[in-house]
């Protein structure tokens, strides 16, 4: 299945930043861009992103949206916040809708979060939190039965940020100190090519694809993804370039791998250069994902 993230100010009704639609791709409305979507080949839309202490109510009427156009839901999760309990919808108040009403339309939700991350401070510290909140989530959700999985996804290198998350070991490392069936990895494909160029010393996509891959062990747990390019703005720009990600190569790796999840782009649309619309940038974006993945599936 191929999904898309769309922003959370879309989710708020604040569709544009600049007066342009340009967190829909210029469509008249949210509902005309979600159609377009679906006819384009997508089948779920990834709320990017839902904090913890967000009021659910200012998500519910785009939620209900999506789920009434026959899409599935996926959530970019986060950790920071102070909300305790005993029981997930208390220790992740804005999933109250979601957690009410997902069993009308998917049998499942995944949940994509990045590792506690900080300014200062000790990596490995960071490690154990992420590492003790996401066993106390399990718990929660193992006592409940509900069917909620995380993926800790691997992070962009970023200079003054210590981030336990932002390489392929200190994902897998986690994910193996967990060790939770309902604990997987989110495979950033722009993160990882991101932090592959930058090891080379390259501030751009070169227009041979490197064709590095991440270790069998984190391929082999991963849940869910997140797709985007390397464009002159840097990351989640369009895959309209066949040079922006070596696309191909990641799914066929994950394919490999025995990955069943969804394909989701996460773009960033107000980033994208605009020699074309928004709107080819997306389409063309889904067509090449599309692609990828029927290749992969061809006998």
């Amino acid at each position: 299945m191929l999904g898309f993230s769309i922003q959370a100010p879309v989710f708020l009704g604040k569709p544009s930043r600049s007066g342009t639609n340009d967190l829909i791709a210029n469509y008249e409305n949210a509902g005309q861009f979600l159609q377009a979507l679906k006819v384009s080949g997508i089948g779920s839309i990834e709320v990017r992103i839902l904090p913890r202490g967000a009021d659910p109510q200012s998500y519910q009427e785009m939620i209900d949206l999506i789920w009434s156009m026959g899409l599935r839901l996926t959530i970019h999760g986060h950790v920071a916040g102070e909300h305790p309990g005993t029981r997930f919808i208390e220790t992740y108040p804005s999933m109250a809708h979601i957690l009410k009403h997902f069993h009308k339309y998917q049998d499942r939700l995944t949940m994509t979060l990045h590792a506690f991350d900080a300014k200062t401070g000790s990596e490995e510290e960071l490690h154990r939190k992420t590492v003790k909140l996401l066993r106390e989530w399990t718990a929660m959700v193992d006592a409940e039965e509900l069917p909620l999985r995380f993926a800790v996804e691997n992070n962009r290198k970023k200079a003054g940020k210590v981030d336990p998350g932002d390489s392929i070991r200190g994902v897998v490392r986690m994910v193996e100190e967990i060790d939770h069936p309902a604990v997987g990895i989110c495979f950033d494909m722009g993160h990882y090519y991101s932090n592959l160029l930058s090891e080379k010393g390259l501030k751009h996509a070169p227009d041979r694809h490197f064709d590095e891959l991440p270790e069998a062990g984190f391929l082999e747990k991963v849940f869910h993804t997140h797709i985007h390019g390397i464009g002159e703005s840097g990351t989640h720009n369009p895959l309209t370039e066949e040079r922006s990600l070596p696309l191909e190569l990641y799914v066929d790796a994950l394919h490999k791998a025995g990955y069943q999840g969804i394909y989701n782009l996460e773009l960033t649309l107000d980033k994208f250069e605009t020699r074309r619309s928004a709107s080819e940038h997306v389409l063309a974006s889904v067509q090449r994902v599309k692609e990828a993945e029927e290749r992969c599936n061809r006998p």
